[in-house]
């Protein structure tokens, strides 16, 4: 009895094979995407052909669908090399995509993206297919992280080799002797107080020091003023001051009267 049902198991299992067995299609259907200006595109890559997305390089290795009396499912072996910021090509992804789940098995990249629709057959354009030592150099082309680890390691021996080196400066780098006619001309120095650079006269007598109240100031002042002489040309001008002044005052009086009228 356990072997008859060991037996019926596995005739449903190869059955079951039987009939989810994918089919070989000539032909991808894929979408991709220029992630910064928006752009989706629709693109045909015949299985062991190049097709260019900006800086992308798809070339799809296996395209398999399901029978119609399955559940649909597409199953596209992709390989995508990028030349990306003036790069030698490289290879970013090679992998199995699924179109019933693009995010299952996705590109990454900053610009572009592209994943698997469908497989067909359809017709095949012979100059985008690639010979089998073209394809053989795609395989050979280097990973992505082998980049990135590669461009780590030149930059750290870049920076090692160019990294400055302690010099040690001597003081005397900063000392610049002088010379000895400029020696000469330099003033020499003079113990004690300093010179007198402004050539001012010292040479005068202090004046004995008063003390007053304002008000014996006030007189004294008016004393001495009284004793400058006056010209007349002075007492003119003082007199047309005094005129303007008064003019200035009848009028403004007489505008004011005015302005009380109306």
């Amino acid at each position: 009895m356990k072997r008859k049902f060991l037996l019926l198991s596995s005739a449903l299992f190869l059955s079951h094979q039987a009939i989810a067995a994918e089919v070989d299609m000539n032909m991808a259907q894929m979408q991709a995407m220029d992630k910064i200006t928006g752009r989706v595109s629709i693109i045909e890559v015949p299985v062991n052909g190049a097709v260019s997305f900006g800086t992308f390089s798809i070339v799809v290795r296996s395209c398999k669908a399901r029978t119609e009396e399955e559940i649909p499912e597409n199953f596209a072996f992709v390989d995508v090399t990028d030349k990306s910021f003036d790069k030698e090509e490289y290879n970013i992804f090679k992998g199995w995509m699924l179109s019933s789940s693009p995010a299952v098995n996705a590109v990454e990249h900053p610009i572009y993206d592209v994943w698997l629709l469908k497989c067909f057959n359809g017709e095949v354009k012979q100059e985008l297919l690639l010979s089998e030592q073209q394809l053989l150099a795609r395989d050979n082309l280097p990973r992505l992280n082998e980049v990135v680890e590669q461009t780590k390691t030149l930059n750290q021996n870049t920076f090692i080799a160019d990294e400055p080196q302690n010099i040690l400066i001597k003081d005397a780098m900063y000392k610049e002797e002088i010379k000895p006619e400029v020696q000469n001309a330099l003033p020499e120095k003079i113990e004690g107080e300093p010179q007198n650079l402004l050539n001012i006269d010292e040479s005068y007598e202090a004046e004995e020091v008063v003390n007053m109240s304002a008000e014996d100031f006030e007189k004294a002042l008016e004393q001495e003023v009284q004793k400058l002489p006056v010209q007349e040309t002075d007492i003119k001008i003082l007199e047309m001051q005094v005129e303007n002044a008064v003019d200035e005052e009848l009028d403004t009086a007489i505008n004011q009267e005015l302005q009380n009228v109306e």
